[in-house]
């Protein structure tokens, strides 16, 4: 997300470089990274809680915090807290509901989604009528609820339903009929437009990219109405433009995908495509707001 962001930022004319301790991504070529937070730059942008630090000792004037996650995984929650109300660090959040999780412990945010490459996200058509086929995100993460996932495939079994997985590791298990790792988006796409339907059953999220591109490749999402999933404050909305059962309830979740309504596709492409929108709108968004909390 932020590597893409960056190369919208640039294409829009911005001088921006990514500094990460490692680099590690090698779905696409991208600008090397710096070691180092280089001199003479009008703002700095912290992605991360664990390089919060330093984004508050830099020289850098203008500071930002674009949150993608309540990392409680990585911080301590009290930490967190503090973090979010620091006055020398403005906040931007890429979700609703992260929004939400700000205010109440008292901070205030604008929000600023990543937004989509909408030109990359499209139904393939090789959607096949033999099994209603299912995909998930795969990552050992507990947040993740994989497991959700396996429990879904025994209630559900393999006569009518088929299960697939993507994610940056294989996962263990005789359920899953195809699985695949660090693909690029040209392959995702194709995985995406075979599913049927996209089960979504994670937690602490921001904003959830994966189940927004299943979407627009035709998939109806299924997901939990955990509040802070990255999904129901933001485009997944019961009844609108997805299925939504209700949190672990993974019984509640069987039943609605035996009785799915795949109307709310069409619905969910709108949606996403509309509110959420391009790549490149939002950096526009970004700079905007550079620009004006700056002056």
């Amino acid at each position: 997300t932020i590597l893409k962001s960056a190369e919208v930022l640039r294409d829009l004319g911005v001088e921006v470089v990514v500094v990460s301790n490692t680099d590690n991504f090698t779905w696409f070529d991208h600008p090397k990274t710096f070691k180092e937070i280089p001199k003479g730059f009008d703002a700095i942008i912290n992605v991360a809680a664990v390089d919060y630090n330093s984004t508050l000792s830099s020289d850098v004037v203008n500071k930002f915090a674009w949150w993608r996650a309540h990392e409680d995984w990585s911080i301590k929650e009290s930490k967190l807290f503090e973090m979010y109300n620091e006055t020398t660090i403005y906040n931007i959040v890429n979700s609703v509901g992260l929004q939400k999780k700000l205010e109440y412990c008292g901070a205030n945010s604008d929000v600023i989604y990543q937004g989509l490459d909408l030109d990359l996200w499209y139904d393939t058509g090789i959607r096949s009528n033999d099994k209603i086929r299912i995909g998930c995100l795969y990552t050992k993460q507990p947040r993740k609820r994989w497991g959700d996932f396996v429990e879904l495939s025994e209630i559900l079994g393999t006569k009518k339903y088929e299960y697939v997985s993507i994610g940056s590791a294989i996962p263990s298990g005789g359920f899953i009929t195809e699985c695949y790792s660090n693909v690029g988006p040209n392959v995702l796409r194709d995985v995406y437009s075979s599913c049927h339907i996209w089960f979504a059953p994670t937690e602490s999220e921001g904003l959830h990219n994966v189940p927004m591109e299943a979407g627009l490749c035709g998939a109806l999402v299924v997901c939990s109405d955990n509040p802070m999933n990255g999904m129901l404050e933001d485009y997944a909305f019961d009844g609108l433009t997805a299925m939504v059962y209700r949190s672990m309830d993974i019984r509640n979740a069987a039943e609605l995908i035996r009785n799915a309504d795949f109307s709310l596709v069409d619905n969910f492409s709108s949606f996403v495509t509309y509110n959420i929108g391009s790549r490149q709108l939002n950096m526009l968004r970004l700079i905007n707001l550079i620009e004006v909390t700056s002056c």
